[in-house]
Order: structure tokens, then sequence, then C-alpha cells
């Protein structure tokens, strides 16, 4: 269906003339109406000249004796078609109706896609649903939509993805409420909703891009634009806007203009999957990756992840952690291996790791050599902790190394900013090396916002935000401090950690293992 702006938001009569399946002596002809959608002002989008099937389009109509699928066959795009019979046997009134039929599962339960393929200045199979006890149907919107209108001169873009707090795609049941539908989640698939554009699209002067969301408040949001070049601008919720409302069959708008957007090189195609851009010295003869984000435990899967930003944590929410956690916070050596599950809380210090003074350098209860992480190559035995003579190296003995660690600020966010051995220091950015010397101990001693630091991790920076710990099932020192694990043991109830705070970096200092730690790994080079 060719669904300009003007046709979709338009409230018209449509007359289908569908093909009946189960009479010979006629056709079933079915009214459908369309409601419009608007901008969240109350506005109607456009007023304009309606609906226009197209050849191929399909609906799903479910009746007394299930569901068949209908094709339009129109001989041009027109407000109304000849539907032919595809498939299934629909059989008598009560009907309901689900376009496109390629989202339908059942008479009341549609699965949204995680791609939407993008359509100029339109939305393409707009999600729509209609309940008659006759051949009268009034179609009615199962979600809102979202403008997403970007500037920006010498771009074309190819591929928008949008990750939300909440699930976008996958199976949704449906209820009628009067005479509105609402769709309530079944299965998740997955946070993010992908555009994909057939023909990149020049955004120089401007461009509209159109996509279908599950009505909800989604208090996070970030937005990735991939232009045709492979280079890439990432939005977040806290950078231009808070948060996203989408109600059903209104539209919403975010604005991003020349001065917003900024894109960065794609990463070369010799980086490992899930690294930063970066090569770092942790001995004479040896170099590392670091991840793209802190290791997290997604406990309802029981799976591994790295987080998706390098300044992500998940501070407050690792207190009293259970098997269905999500977590970043870790006991040390509790990687899942050997029944040292990464929720544990158990006081012992003798509990974890070995149980004794023993290094996990190359063993399993390291969690990149136990664990396959999603997100990072997917494959056990790629990713692992550093040393303490590796930490030692990398913030003391490296060309210029203190030169290279200092803390600092993503747009509020504190942390330790550790940059590699080769660096260049993007244009119209600085950096100072350090922690605090002021009197009011401030992090800012560097300060960047999203755009900023996008540029600096494109050069290879990383960041460490300061995540605290967790002591038994509590946790502690959220945005006071960071505590990253090594690898060392230094005796049977403590190992080492990297340690920072506003006014000191510590390369390694020791804690007991019983505590919740962060954890960031690393890839040799090779």
């Amino acid at each position: 269906m060719k669904r300009t702006l003007i046709s979709l938001f338009s409230l018209m009569g449509l007359a289908l003339a569908v093909t009946s399946c189960q009479k010979d002596e006629g056709v079933a002809k079915f009214n459908a109406v369309q409601e419009p959608c608007t901008f969240q002002d109350g506005k109607t989008v456009l007023n304009g000249e309606g609906v226009e099937w197209v050849s191929g389009d399909q609906v799903a109509v479910y009746g007394t004796a299930g569901c068949a699928i209908y094709s339009a066959q129109p001989t041009a795009e027109a407000t109304s078609a000849t539907f032919a019979l595809v498939s299934g046997n629909a059989g008598d009134a009560p009907y309901s109706a689900i376009f496109p039929a390629s989202i339908a599962v059942a008479s009341s339960t549609v699965n949204l896609p995680a791609v939407q393929n993008s359509v100029d200045g339109s939305l393409a199979g707009f999600p729509m649903y209609a309940v008659s006890n006759d051949e009268n149907l009034s179609f009615k919107n199962l979600c809102g939509a979202l403008k997403l209108s970007l500037q920006k001169n010498g771009v074309s873009v190819s591929r928008i993805d949008v990750t939300t707090n909440a699930a976008v795609n996958g199976q949704f049941s449906i209820v009628m409420n009067g005479d509105a539908p609402t769709i309530n989640l079944v299965s998740n698939g997955s946070n993010t909703a992908s555009l994909v554009c057939a023909t990149a699209q020049d955004i120089s002067n401007g461009h509209d891009f159109y996509m279908y969301l599950p009505h909800n408040t989604y208090t996070s949001l970030t937005i990735t634009i991939t232009a045709q070049d492979g280079s890439v601008c990432t939005k977040n919720t806290n950078d231009n806007f808070i948060g996203l409302n989408i109600y059903r069959s209104q539209v919403s708008q975010i604005s991003l203009g020349e001065n917003s957007l900024n894109f960065v090189p794609a990463e070369p195609s010799d980086v490992p999957a899930g690294a930063v851009n970066g090569l770092f010295s942790i001995s004479a003869s040896k170099q590392i990756y670091f991840a793209k984000g802190n290791l997290q435990y997604v406990g309802t899967t029981g799976t591994w992840q790295f987080a998706e930003h390098q300044y992500d944590y998940l501070g407050t929410s690792n207190a009293n952690p259970n098997a269905n956690s999500t977590i970043d916070l870790f006991g040390w050596g509790t990687s899942g291996f050997d029944g040292k599950l990464p929720y544990m809380t158990n006081i012992d210090n003798t509990q974890y790791g070995f149980g004794y003074n023993r290094s996990i350098n190359r063993t399993n209860y390291d969690w990149g050599q136990y664990n396959q992480i999603a997100n990072g190559g997917n494959q056990a035995g790629t990713w692992r902790l550093l040393s303490v003579d590796e930490l030692r190296y990398l913030f003391m003995s490296r060309a210029n190394a203190t030169a290279k660690r200092g803390i600092g600020t993503i747009n509020g966010i504190p942390g330790l900013i550790i940059l590699p051995d080769d660096w260049t220091m993007p244009a119209g950015l600085q950096f100072t090396p350090g922690a605090s010397t002021s009197a009011n101990r401030t992090w800012e001693v560097n300060s960047y916002s999203y755009a900023d630091w996008a540029r600096m991790e494109a050069n290879g920076a990383v960041f460490l935000p300061a995540a605290g710990c967790r002591i038994a099932e509590l946790t502690d020192k959220v945005d006071m401090a960071g505590f990253y694990w090594s690898n060392t043991s230094n005796n049977i109830n403590a190992a080492a950690a990297t340690y920072f705070n506003n006014t000191k970096i510590l390369a390694t200092n020791q804690y007991p293992k019983h505590y919740g730690s962060a954890v960031r790994l690393a890839l040799v080079a090779e």
C-alpha cells in the first residue's frame, strides 16, 4: 500500500471488493474506513486524497472458519481494488482484519518486525486492525509514529536504529477498548527498531524519516544514524531531548539539525567485534584492545554482553542481585564456572575464584575466558582480565603513561579516561591528565558532551565510569569511585583491582574478593 502522509493520515471511506473464499455465488463487500493520525498538538497532519492500494498489498481476514489472505490486484494505484484470494478460508462474520498480512499471527495477535523499510515521506506497512459483525470494517491504527527530521550537509543516511528502554518489536496481543485498540507485549523481540533505506537519503537540505513504535513513554532513548559511507552519529536521551512519548495514532517529532549531528568514521574492519578502536601497551612487546563497555550479566537469559556505551553502568540496580537480575558488579572470579555464580553475595572471601591465593589468569574463573560475549564476537576464550603487572605497565611504564590517563565526565557521568598509545587529540578538544587538585575536588578536570566523546572514542580513547561497588547486597560509592578487577590474587581474602576517584588514580589496590566490582575485559592484539 502506498502510504504518503497525505493518504496515511486522512479519514475517508474505502470500498474494498474482496473475492469471497466461501461463497461461490457472489462477492463479499468490505467497506473500510481509516482513522487519522495527528500531531501531539491535536492537528491533523494533512487533509488529502485517501489511501491508494497497489498490486500485491495483502490483508489477513479472520472469520468463523479461520484466516484468509487476500491480495490487491488493481490495474493502477487506486482507492478501491479487487482483492483476490491467496490462501485460506475466513468463513462468515464476525470478522477481524490485520494490515499488513505479514504481521498477522492470530485474529488478535501481531508480530511487529525489528526492521522497517523506509519510504520517502511515508510510513510503510503502518499496522492497522479492524473488527466487525458485518462487512463494514473500520480500521484503527495500532501504533504511533516517530517523525525524525534530519539535516546535515554532505551526508546521505542509509539506516537509523532507535533503541529504547522497552520492547518495540516482538509479538503483541490486541485488545479493543471501546473504539480504540491497545497492544500488549506477549514475547519480547528486542528494544531496537531499525529503519533501512533501500537507497541512501541525502539530508543536506533536510529529510524526514518515519517509523512506527508501540504506544509508550520511553524514558531511555538512543538514536544511531548510519551514513552511506559507514560513518555513525549517536544521539542519546540526555543529548538533545528528554525521552520520547509515543501515543497511538499520533505523530511525535524529533528534529536534529546541522550543529547537533556529528558523524564519526566507522571502526576499521580489523578492529575486533566489541572492541574500542585503540591499542594500549601492557608490556614492552604486547598491546591490547579494551572492550567497548563494562561487562553485564543478563539473568533472565543467562547471557553476557558488553554495555552499549563505555559510560553506561547499572549502579544501584546491582543491589540485592538474584538469578534473574541484570548486573555489572561481580565478586572476584564469578564467571559462572564451578558454581561461582555472577550474583553471589556471600561475604566469605574463600568462596570466590579458586578459593585460595592463586591468579585466575587464563582460567575459567575469568569471565572472558569462560563465557561467550554476545556483542564481543560470541566466542569463549577471546577476552580476559589484565594482571597486576600489565596494569602497572599500562598506567605507569608505557611511553607517556601518566600523560595518558585522567579523570573526567561525559555529559556529567564521572569516570576515568585512558588514551591509547597512538593518540591524536580531535580538533577543538583538550585533555588534562591526572586527578583533581582543586580545592573543591571536582570530577570536571575534563568535561565532554556525548558528541565530544564520540570524537574521542573514534580516536581510541577508553572511559571507565565510576560504577561504585557492591558489598554483599548493598551498593556503595556509585558515582564516587571506580573498582575494576584484575586477574591477580593478593592473598586468600583479597584480589587486586584498579581504583580511582576524583582525587586519585591507583593502577592497582587490593579489595576483599566478595566486593562486587566492575569488569572491563581486554583482548590481546595479534
